[in-house]
């Protein structure tokens, strides 16, 4: 469920915030009476199944229990990751990360063959806090969950938490769709430089710094690259075949529903929001987790554009889609021309 904007008196806001402190005294300095809000639209959320929900088929309710239960005691079904995500498996991800010109390979199949591929699937690797710590899943899957192209589309990696349509009935159909994902179909995407290029999902992803995330080892920040993408592969394996044991040909209808009401067209239903009546007074919006195709979506909409000038950041990041904008009221910023106001120090 989109959670609509929040607003706010300017006395609320204005003692927190550098951007609001600008604002307001720019905008009292002209006797204007600031309203504002705030909202977090959280665009790398893209997950169907992060939150419960109501869903009217009764199987949704089924699914969730059996996966609660499974996790709180996961017994005999607490198979080895090799069970899931298999050896040849292992063996094809590892000659396309060498094939790409990464370093540590040799490293990263010495930590798979003594460490990851016999830890117990739940236990030892979807419960394992040092796996999040390191965001050895999380961070490669901020990247490449959902990825919003220069032409256009919409594309996601083959998961389940995401809007991937494609069934994924068992775990070699899930592989074969993965890796085709990762490294045969260049993407076209925007650089930060700003500048539209093709490339490969597995080209997005980037070293994860020891000195952000302490609980990473030196000899795994060495290797950050194929490790993380070892242990999302290991993460994804894992979900889709607990999914299609639980609730085999059902899970993916019961998630293209979901995704129906929760993720598809998620940018201009963000801006039908922001266009409701209530909100038709607000001067200042303050968005956060702001993807890139939702700043081009708000510049396109006739009746926000005439309202708003839309403040992006210099290096805004079209990958990553954690942006925060300012929209700022155009009647507002009517004035002497030494006070326009076309770039903000923050």
């Amino acid at each position: 469920q989109l959670q609509p904007p929040s607003r706010s008196q300017p006395s609320d806001r204005l003692s927190t915030s550098r951007s609001l402190l600008y604002m307001g005294g720019l905008l009292s300095r002209r006797g204007a009476s600031v309203r504002l809000a705030s909202w977090n639209v959280a665009a790398v959320n893209n997950n169907p199944f992060e939150y419960y929900t109501t869903l009217a088929d009764p199987r949704y309710e089924q699914l969730m229990v059996a996966v609660g239960e499974l996790i709180d005691a996961p017994g005999e079904r607490d198979v080895p990751v090799r069970s899931v995500f298999t050896q040849p498996m292992f063996e094809k991800l590892k000659a396309s990360m060498a094939a790409q010109g990464w370093a540590g390979i040799d490293a990263v199949e010495e930590v798979w063959e003594s460490d990851l591929a016999s830890r117990p699937i739940v236990s030892g690797f979807l419960k394992d806090k040092e796996i999040g710590a390191k965001r050895l899943a999380s961070m490669p899957d901020r990247f490449t969950n959902t990825i919003n192209t220069e032409d256009g589309r919409t594309v996601c990696r083959p998961t389940v938490i995401n809007n991937y349509d494609v069934p994924m009935p068992d775990g070699d159909a899930w592989f074969a769709q993965w890796h085709a994902f990762f490294f045969e179909a260049p993407l076209l995407v925007k650089a930060k430089s700003g500048a539209a290029a093709p490339r490969l999902p597995c080209a997005m992803l980037s070293p994860i710094k020891r000195s952000k995330y302490p609980a990473l080892s030196e000899a795994e920040e060495a290797i950050s690259l194929p490790l993380q993408l070892l242990c999302l592969a290991i993460f994804d394996a894992i979900l889709v075949g607990l999914l299609n044991q639980l609730s085999p040909g059902a899970w993916h209808e019961l998630k293209m529903s979901i995704c129906e009401a929760l993720v598809v067209s998620k940018a201009q239903r963000t801006i039908d929001v922001l266009q409701r009546p209530e909100y038709a007074d607000v001067d200042l919006l303050f968005l956060q987790e702001v993807s890139g195709a939702l700043v081009t979506a708000l510049r396109a909409a006739p009746a926000l554009a005439e309202r708003f000038e839309v403040l992006e950041p210099r290096d805004c990041d079209a990958v990553r889609d954690q942006n925060s904008l300012i929209l700022v009221a155009k009647r507002l910023l009517a004035g002497p021309a030494g006070e326009a106001l076309s770039e903000v120090e923050l």
